[in-house]
């Protein structure tokens, strides 16, 4: 089985044109699933697995979609 590859809020915001406070808002709201490898409580440091990430991306895709869906109907 391959290694989980991590990567920090910056380098996802970088990949996927997002701002590092929309990830970290999400990390907090739930949606985005993070591991804060600091040892310090006040200040985490996070990282995010690629497979997260995509499926975060899905999980945008879907929301939009749907809001979409809602407007078309209303």
């Amino acid at each position: 089985m391959p290694e989980k590859r991590y990567v920090s809020v910056t380098t996802m915001a970088q990949m996927y044109e997002l701002s590092k406070s929309f990830i970290r808002d999400h990390i907090r709201a739930g949606n985005l699933n993070a591991t804060n490898i600091s040892t310090n409580a006040v200040k985490p440091v996070w990282r995010i697995s690629i497979e997260d990430a995509d499926d975060f991306m899905d999980f945008l895709a879907h929301r939009a979609e749907m809001q979409e869906r809602k407007l078309l109907t209303a």
